[in-house]
């Protein structure tokens, strides 16, 4: 039998690489051969080879913010990409192309298209980042994780690993729970400032009402640590990255965190109560992300200039178990646990061979 061949094209975040993995060892458990194409010194080229997934690098970079070097460059960078692409794309002849998102994404879907191998975009957000809004127009198939982001698109959810979706629902996780409130605090896969800063003192003023969990990011450490040794706060969890998100999400009452695409879509399949402080983009992408979840009581969102030690004081005394279960079955009931499979079956279903 010929196993089926793809090109699975996402980077820069962990919002976009998360999801590609899953779909990739979802893939590869059902013999299809699969390779990689991101850039260096990104948190693709740390986590993707470890599953023994072959990687392709390419120079290429977002235009915001960027210096003025880099801006000249760029056009350069883009063709190189697209040639190295296109010679990847020539020589091995993969069946589809999936684009999960990232500036990485471009080329090989321009290329994906050119060639006419089928071209399968994901969108993890609320709003589309703008290579996917691009690519979407010239794609065979596209996918999102939220209704109303592109045009022509089926919502089918954002793929996460089993053992969140193996997660005992909440009316099981809090039988029989007792003692203080568990809180967990994510920043993202690279922490968040913001949150390290001020959470120390909101759990100083609480401390004889809730135990932390606090994922701070590799940056901030030692700094969020000699905070909250500093407060006296030295029975707390504070660790760098958490690899087993799982047992974290299974142990917590309630999350406060950033609101990105996967957290948000994690947040929704396990049910669990969330106070969201979305990253200021323009586009306010985080925002709408854990929206939906707002509005039917699951979650409450503080938008990062509103911050501070009172807001989320305010919050965390006025709930408690009782409340926390509501509204994490609440969020529970937004949750589309077979996002995976499906999203397998669109890419099997468009793909040139049967």
């Amino acid at each position: 039998m010929i196993r089926k061949k793809i090109i699975i094209m996402a980077g820069g975040s962990g919002g976009h690489v998360f999801p590609g993995l899953t779909i990739a060892r979802y893939l590869i458990k059902k013999g299809w051969c699969v390779k990689w194409i991101g850039t260096k010194n990104s948190i693709e080229s740390k986590i993707v080879p470890k599953y023994g997934i072959k990687m392709h690098f390419i120079k290429i970079q977002g235009l915001r913010n960027t210096n003025l070097k880099n801006l000249i460059y760029s056009p350069i960078y883009i063709l190189r990409s697209y040639y190295n692409i296109t010679k990847i794309i020539k020589d091995w002849s993969p069946d589809i192309v999936l684009g999960m998102g990232g500036y990485v994404s471009g080329p090989g879907g321009i290329s994906a298209w050119r060639f006419n191998i089928p071209l399968v975009i994901h969108e993890q957000n609320k709003i589309a980042g703008i290579t996917n809004y691009w690519l979407s127009k010239i794609s065979t198939k596209n996918i999102q994780a939220y209704p109303g982001t592109l045009k022509n698109a089926v919502v089918l959810g954002n793929p996460v690993c089993e053992s969140i979706i193996n997660i005992p629902i909440p009316i099981k996780r809090f039988c029989n729970r007792q003692g203080l409130l568990r809180i967990l605090v994510l920043g993202g896969s690279q922490g968040s400032s913001i949150l390290n800063h001020i959470l120390p003192k909101v759990f100083f003023l609480l401390k004889e009402k809730c135990i932390i969990w606090h994922q701070t990011g590799n940056n901030e450490l030692e700094k969020t640590k000699k905070t909250y040794k500093k407060l006296g706060l030295n029975e707390f969890c504070i660790t760098c990255f958490i690899d087993n998100i799982a047992s974290a999400y299974e142990w917590a009452d309630i999350i406060i965190c950033r609101s990105g695409a996967l957290t948000v879509s994690e947040i929704s399949i396990v049910g669990l109560a969330a106070i969201f402080i979305p990253y200021p983009h323009k586009d306010k992408q985080q925002h709408l992300n854990a929206q939906d979840l707002e509005k039917i009581g699951a979650a409450k969102i503080i938008d990062q200039s509103d911050l501070d030690t009172v807001s989320i004081v305010s919050i965390l005394n006025s709930l408690n178990r009782e409340k926390l279960l509501i509204m994490a079955e609440k969020a529970f009931s937004l949750g589309i646990r077979d996002a995976t499979q499906n999203i397998f079956n669109v890419i099997n279903k468009m793909s040139k061979k049967i």
